[in-house]
């Protein structure tokens, strides 16, 4: 296969992925983002896969979607304190990169997934260029976040 086989393949992968955790999760629907976000991405949440295979997941979200999402999560609209926007942003990109790793084969699928880190504003991760990117725009109504694979 091709890398752009791949790259098709794996992006249906995550999208099935990322659906199925914000619907279980959060009873939300979310689908892929038509066009790029008008608001800046100024939290992120990280995960590294290592051992087997070096990968990072990095989500990117504009704290207006991090509030949204933290009060699906919590069950109630309200403004939320940085630390429990954290565990939810955390525990999502946990969700997305534990889904990610249980859909690759081989010695890759034993590599282990780091704690989520979380970053915000000028210093938020971003993702190392890699041998291999994947980045995708979700919508979640009028919100939007970002998912970035990459393979190093």
């Amino acid at each position: 296969m091709d890398d752009s086989g791949w790259t098709n393949q794996l992006a249906e992968q995550i999208d099935v992925i990322v659906a199925d955790v914000f619907h279980m999760m959060l009873m939300l629907d979310c689908g892929v983002a038509a066009q790029s976000p008008t608001v800046e991405m100024d939290i992120s949440a990280r995960i590294l896969l290592t051992e087997t295979i070096d990968a990072q997941c990095v989500i990117e979200f504009p704290s207006q979607t991090a509030q949204k999402l933290t009060g699906a999560f919590m069950g109630s609209e309200a403004v939320w304190e940085d630390a429990v926007v954290d565990d939810v942003l955390g525990e999502l990109c946990n969700m997305i990169a534990g889904g990610w790793k249980s859909q690759m084969v081989g010695e890759a699928s034993a590599s282990r997934l780091s704690l989520p880190a979380i970053s915000r504003g000028q210093n938020r991760h971003r993702l190392d260029a890699g041998a291999f990117e994947l980045r995708r725009l979700y919508a979640l109504d009028d919100s939007v976040f970002q998912i970035n694979l990459a393979i190093l």
